[in-house]
């Protein structure tokens, strides 16, 4: 009779709901490039400019071309920004100033002197005079990205360094290349130490280029 009635049971029980599989996300579909004609030559890629007989394209949709005083300028950011993007994406940029052009992220003026950051991550200060710019290492940007803390440049005297946790004596200025160093000072003697990043950084297909 037991028996009868576990199968009885068995039966009325509501079937096992099937594991669904989730189907992957297509990758991120990507701008295609252009084609330009400039003095009887063809040019493809992105963001493509041209003024007068000359002509420019990025090589990436990642990349930037501007025309500054009938000059074309384009500049590609390199792969570690390009699969790394800040929370808030930022496309590249070029600034000019007395005939001097440079291309990048966070483009600074000052002085007659202009400079830009290789990745977004990047810093630029002055001293002295002279305008200085600053990127964390690619491995520094695979660990952490996003969640980078923010870099600083600090002066003494007339030097200046910028990265992370810099200290500085009355002529001599240091800073770690990475979050997780350390810089300590010991009779006006500074040690700074990184440790080396062990993360290995395997990536597909980068996000999509910002608008």
């Amino acid at each position: 009779m037991l028996p009868l009635i576990a199968l009885m049971l068995l039966s009325a029980a509501p079937p096992t709901p099937t594991q669904v599989t989730p189907e992957p996300k297509p990758p991120p579909e990507q701008p295609r490039p252009q084609c330009i004609t400039a003095q009887g030559r063809e040019l493809c890629g992105f963001q493509c400019r041209t003024s007068g007989s000359k002509a420019g394209c990025a090589q990436t949709p990642y990349g930037t071309c501007q025309v500054i005083r009938d000059e074309v300028h384009c500049w590609d950011p390199p792969r570690v920004a390009i699969q790394h993007p800040p929370r808030t994406p930022v496309r590249p940029e070029c600034k000019a100033v007395r005939g001097k052009v440079d291309c990048g992220f966070n483009c600074r003026i000052f002085n007659g002197e202009v400079a830009c950051n290789s990745t977004p991550y990047g810093i630029c200060d002055t001293h002295f005079g002279k305008l200085v710019c600053w990127d964390p290492p690619d491995s520094v940007i695979h660990e952490y990205a996003q969640a980078m803390p923010g870099a600083r440049c600090l002066n003494a005297s007339e030097a200046i360094a910028c990265g992370f946790d810099c200290k500085a004596s009355r002529t001599e200025v240091r800073c770690t290349n990475t979050p997780r160093g350390v810089c300590t000072m010991n009779d006006q003697r500074l040690t700074c130490f990184d440790p080396p990043s062990l993360l290995h950084c395997d990536h597909s297909n980068p996000p999509p280029p910002p608008n």
